[in-house]
């Protein structure tokens, strides 16, 4: 069964995950004018269109051609330079080092076997005293029947952040929310937010 968002990417209209996120919005002002932007996994768009709108230079990718599709679409009606692959984040061909690396909602769909150097690529992209943003599922909720079959990598509480210790922790978040989706899909979900600089 497919997930659930491959239909909602479909509506160019609305957002699947509605808004940028809080920790995204709040830590734009750290960020340099020409910060340059990797948003992985990065589903219909939310963070990278935001970005865009503000002037930096954002690199995105997603697994789903719907959805990088609807960013396309998004990116040419409202003027914005986004740079977009339909991608595997295990076959990313990293070309540049970034000041900020979104990774939100992707993680736990990595099988656990290959989390660690996904992580560890991540941090060798990011240039010293740039930041990631993080935010994954936890099994302090178990997983949604509908999400079984791609929700392989979810991570025990704070276990995240043992892959930074040698980062500066800005913030993290431990917490349970509800969603529901326009196909009358429920979960509870429990989730880890992270935000890290990488220090010299």
């Amino acid at each position: 069964m497919k997930p659930f968002w491959e239909d909602e990417y479909l509506n160019k209209e609305k957002s699947t995950f509605g808004n940028p996120s809080k920790e995204v919005k709040e830590f734009v002002p750290y960020l340099k004018k020409d910060a340059k932007i990797l948003d992985v996994g990065c589903g219909d768009g939310r963070h990278a269109l935001y970005l865009a709108s503000l002037g930096f230079q954002v690199d995105a990718f997603d697994l789903s051609k719907n959805a990088i599709e609807k960013i396309d679409y998004l990116k040419q009606k409202n003027n914005l330079n986004i740079h977009t692959w339909v991608c595997d984040v295990l076959d990313y061909p990293f070309r540049y080092s970034y000041d900020l690396i979104i990774v939100h909602g992707v993680l736990q769909f990595i099988d656990k076997t290959k989390q660690p150097q996904v992580i560890e690529l991540l941090k060798k992209w990011t240039n010293v005293n740039g930041y990631h943003v993080i935010a994954l599922f936890t099994d302090e909720e178990p997983i949604p029947d509908d999400l079984k079959d791609v929700m392989v990598g979810v991570f025990k509480n704070e276990e995240i952040k043992d892959y930074y210790i040698n980062w500066k922790t800005l913030m993290f978040e431990n917490k349970k929310f509800h969603d529901e989706h326009e196909n009358g899909i429920k979960h509870l979900h429990a989730m880890n937010k992270l935000v890290v600089k990488k220090i010299g």
